[in-house]
């Protein structure tokens, strides 16, 4: 397995076996992005992609975006999709954490569902909230 981020000058190359692996982590948006909204975003710079090798196919796909807090740089993890996460999660934390250090981040964050505790948390990772959102209606005045 390698971890390896894509320059953007090769995202073309891999965007179509790429999107198939972000594309059900893009319906959990909610509507606050499209898969042409995250291209752009990747070929600006503005996120970066990340992609999993196994054996020179690509099997998962991440993407991530630096926050600038007013105290603190964050490098965030935006998009996930892919399989066989208990193979590659090691080496994607611990590239992702070189990554944030190489760029004067203090830490990393992501939002996700409840399952991503059972992934994360023996790398140091602590849930300390849980995202809920309620979505207006066209008509909702309350």
């Amino acid at each position: 397995m390698e971890v390896s981020l894509v320059p953007v000058q090769h995202v073309d190359f891999c965007w179509d076996e790429v999107s198939s692996h972000l594309g059900k982590s893009i319906g959990t948006a909610h509507g606050r992005y499209t898969m042409d909204d995250l291209f752009e975003e990747i070929k600006r710079f503005e996120q970066h992609l990340w992609v999993v090798l196994d054996d020179s196919r690509i099997i998962a796909a991440l993407t991530t975006r630096f926050v600038q807090y007013p105290r603190k740089r964050m490098l965030a993890g935006q998009f996930l999709g892919g399989s066989k996460i208990m193979r590659w999660r090691d080496e994607m934390l611990f590239t992702l954490e070189k990554w944030a250090k190489d760029n004067d981040c203090e830490g990393l964050e992501m939002t996700g569902r409840n399952g991503f505790e059972k992934v994360l948390g023996p790398h140091g990772w602590t849930p300390e909230y849980i995202v809920f959102e309620k979505m207006f209606k066209e008509n909702d005045n309350g």
